[in-house]
């Protein structure tokens, strides 16, 4: 008989452990509060801006660059792209990168500059990721347009 209750026990205990693993991933937080809503996507977006002014593969790129208008083009198209309640009212990534035939190296240190961004600022990878995957596919967009 105790070894029936142990069994129902741990069969119980694992029905328990599953449904809350399920819950949690249910209630996942959303990627615009996990980026800390449009605050915290400026402030990503701010860090990208002075981790791309140090990075000697990609600053030339931004040199006349408007930065106060990238910076809140850039902001308003994340907070879109993570369904925020922002409106982005700039050209589409397309026409933005038309013409300057960025590289796949360009690209990369771009997405490698804004990873160092988030960790400087202690986004969690998760979050990151998440992020990155729906930033991703604009790069169709970007490179040798």
């Amino acid at each position: 008989m105790s070894k029936k209750f142990e069994k129902v026990f741990i069969s119980m205990f694992l029905c328990f452990f599953i449904a809350s693993c399920t819950n949690q991933s249910l209630q996942q937080q959303s990627l615009y509060d996990a980026l800390g809503q449009y605050e915290g996507i400026t402030n990503i977006t701010h860090q990208l801006i002075l981790v791309i002014a140090q990075d000697e593969r990609v600053k030339h790129r931004y040199k006349d660059a408007n930065m106060q208008r990238f910076k809140k083009g850039l902001s308003d198209y994340i907070c879109v792209a993570v369904a925020g309640p922002c409106e982005y009212t700039g050209d589409t990534m397309q026409m933005v990168h038309a013409g300057h035939n960025y590289t796949n190296t360009e690209f990369n240190a771009i997405v490698d500059d804004l990873i160092l961004a988030m960790e400087q600022l202690g986004i969690p990878v998760a979050t990151q990721n998440r992020l990155l995957a729906k930033l991703a596919p604009t790069y169709k967009d970007v490179v040798y347009q």
